[in-house]
């Protein structure tokens, strides 16, 4: 028996298990070119135009859209490396009120963005930012904070995270002043939310 890991998902493998290589091309096709995620009746879309949907998932939608937004997770997550995860299609309802806002791009899921609710907060200028300059967070009322912001890598740099960012606070009922974000920055994370919020942002945990 030999492991392989490969080059392009970086799974490892038995290359002599049928089953291995069944899971291999399963997982290979979800991260070369995105989750399958056709269009159906249980999902519940959003926004659409001539070239994507977002779908909303909630703790309360049906189970399949649950296993839907899994598995766009767990791709994201293999590129930010999240030492818990960042979805199971299990977690019950709580606080956060947690919201996942699905890019899909034809039969594919490719963007995810996730919303909650959060009562630890701070305000930051990006010069303060810049300087390092620590701040303590205070309970506060719970705000909606953008926990977590992914598109896919064939699809970036062609406004999907802005979408995803801009349809889901427009369902919540929300203007971008009173969204806080979630930090650490991935330095993609980072740029992104200079571009959100130019003059400064809301740190909400």
């Amino acid at each position: 028996m030999h492991d392989l890991a490969c080059p392009k998902c970086g799974m490892a493998y038995i290359r002599e298990s049928l089953e291995d290589q069944k899971l291999h091309r399963v997982y290979h096709d979800e991260v070369v070119n995105g989750v399958p995620a056709r269009p159906a009746k249980s999902e519940k879309v959003i926004w659409s135009d001539s070239d994507g949907r977002i779908v909303v998932v909630t703790p309360f939608s049906p189970k399949a859209q649950r296993v839907r937004a899994r598995n766009v997770a767990r791709v994201a997550n293999r590129e930010m490396h999240y030492d818990f995860g960042l979805y199971h299609e299990s977690e019950p309802p709580d606080s956060r009120h947690l919201h996942l806002f699905l890019y899909c791009r034809g039969s594919r899921g490719v963007g995810l963005a996730m919303l909650e609710k959060r009562d630890h907060i701070c305000h930051y200028t990006w010069e303060e930012f810049d300087r390092r300059e620590q701040k303590q967070l205070e309970q506060m009322a719970p705000i909606w904070s953008l926990a977590f912001v992914w598109v896919h890598g064939k699809y970036r740099r062609i406004g999907i995270a802005r979408t995803l960012f801009e349809q889901s606070i427009r369902f919540l009922g929300i203007g971008p002043k009173n969204v806080g974000v979630y930090t650490p920055f991935s330095d993609d994370g980072e740029r992104f939310a200079r571009s959100l919020f130019p003059h400064g942002f809301i740190i909400a945990k």
